[in-house]
């Protein structure tokens, strides 16, 4: 295994894939936020906590964008292609203290990841269920209107079934 030599751009890089971890936490505190409402039918309150997931997925892609510039200059240190210098090469080919700091920032990554993505997957059963809800009882709502006939009298409005999607 090959140690590369100290760089000065490592400390910037371990900072900076501390400050995309941060971010990447924060992203999963909201998406478990927007679980609790879909859970809990307070849909008023769903779309603010999407515009709040969006910022957060917005400030994790500037975040990005620097990292990248980090690791370009890495690679120039280095000698090697910047598409190379991926968190599992860093975790073996840093050289010490900064790769027991990659490895931790990778194990840390892949765990967030992880739950981002059992979360992300919970709150899309979660709405789907909630707009079948919905659907229900629009269904429910037209199919029990009472209408007038053209005599004036009372009826019950018979509809063909549709859906939320085609009412809309």
């Amino acid at each position: 295994m090959r140690t590369h030599a100290a760089s000065p751009v490592l400390p910037d890089l371990v900072a900076q894939l501390g400050r995309q971890r941060q971010l990447v936490e924060y992203l999963l505190f909201k998406l478990l936020e927007a679980q609790l409402l879909l859970s809990s039918d307070q849909a008023a309150f769903v779309p603010i906590a999407m515009a709040e997931i969006e910022s957060v997925l917005r400030r994790i892609r500037e975040e990005e964008e620097r990292r990248e510039e980090l690791i370009s200059l890495l690679a120039e240190d280095w000698g090697m292609p910047p598409r190379e210098l991926k968190l599992a090469y860093l975790t073996e080919h840093a050289p010490d203290p900064f790769r027991a700091a990659f490895a931790e920032h990778r194990r840390n990554f892949m765990s967030l990841v992880d739950q981002v993505e059992k979360v992300t997957r919970d709150n899309r059963r979660l709405a789907t269920e909630g707009l079948g809800r919905v659907q229900a009882a629009l269904s429910g709502l037209v199919e029990d209107a009472p209408t007038y006939s053209p005599e004036g009298r009372v009826e019950k409005f018979v509809a063909r079934p549709v859906s939320h999607d085609q009412v809309v």
